[in-house]
């Protein structure tokens, strides 16, 4: 059996599990070069996968990702499809894009790993504060949350008033939640279809992440911190960090049954980094109707 713990690292996971990954057709959002969403991608594409489909913005930040795969195994076909993840509209044609494409015949694991922290306050062209974006659905998610969650539930008004009561660190912590309750939700309600679905906090890994923060912001931050259970986490490499994802996205032993959140590559009850109203089921109805109220959605299983 293998031990998984902090020092685990993403080659390491793949490593525990030869030929799991065989067939697979796997889509990461925001695996741009350099952040962990890269090195997940990367990593994944020793499996090897059958497939890894990229989500992004722009092909130059995506491209030399789609290169190193394409380094580690020719045979790993890698396609990017352009969204951007703040309209509506941009990712209802990347979906729809993916099912027209007959080349993709289905998509096994969906990772949510795209994301933003403790930016300033702006809206969507949806009209939609820019931290609230929350999930879909596919054979296994892998929400990519954080220990974040534990500085706020999510608040019944995600705008925050207009901005006008808007704590950039309270918004992460509320999205980060969002991200949990809506894996404890597609349980809830696909798990008898064969869905798993999956929250985790790669820890605190080097990236572009925390590019909105200024001293002033980061203060804020200590401040809310400070109030809350969270406890700040040791650095980790990028390897470290996707070592996490990859486990959610490769194990085939891990269950739904208990805790659904994964955290130093392992699942994980402590509320240090996982609130206690994160993995409370009976919370998953309001961000449930939240999220569909805000994509103008129904979404009936």
């Amino acid at each position: 059996m293998v031990e998984f713990g902090f020092e685990t690292t993403g080659d390491d996971v793949v490593a525990a599990f030869p030929g799991t990954l065989k067939g697979k057709r796997i889509l990461i959002t925001g695996p741009s070069w350099g952040s962990i969403g890269s090195e997940t991608a990367i990593t994944l594409a020793k499996g090897p996968p059958a497939m890894i489909v990229l989500l992004g913005r722009d092909i130059e930040k995506i491209q030399p990702v789609i290169d190193k795969v394409q380094e580690i195994d020719p045979g790993v076909v890698t396609k990017f499809v352009p969204v951007h993840l703040d309209s509506l509209r941009s990712v209802r044609h990347s979906a729809q894009q993916i099912l027209d494409d007959d080349s993709i015949p289905k998509i096994d694991t969906l990772i949510n790993n795209a994301g933003i922290m403790a930016c300033p306050y702006s809206k969507t062209e949806d009209g939609i504060e820019r931290h609230s974006w929350l999930p879909v659905q596919s054979a296994r998610v892998i929400n990519v949350s954080s220990y974040g969650n534990v500085l706020s539930d999510v608040l019944e008004d995600p705008n925050f008033n207009e901005g006008e009561e808007y704590n950039s660190f309270i918004s992460y912590g509320q999205s980060k939640t969002a991200n949990v309750l809506m894996a404890v939700g597609l349980n809830s309600r696909l798990q008898g279809k064969g869905l798993k679905a999956f929250a985790l906090d790669p820890g605190s890994v080097p990236s572009n992440l925390r590019r909105f923060m200024t001293p002033d912001t980061i203060k804020e931050g200590m401040e809310v911190i400070s109030k809350s259970a969270a406890v700040m986490p040791q650095r980790k490499t990028q390897q470290q960090g996707c070592a996490i994802t990859i486990r959610a996205v490769i194990d085939p032993d891990l269950t739904v049954d208990g805790s659904i959140f994964l955290s130093d590559t392992q699942v994980t009850s402590d509320p240090k980094v996982v609130a206690s109203y994160s993995l409370d089921v009976s919370n998953t109805d309001r961000v449930w109707r939240m999220s569909e109220q805000l994509v103008g959605q129904r979404f009936e299983f």
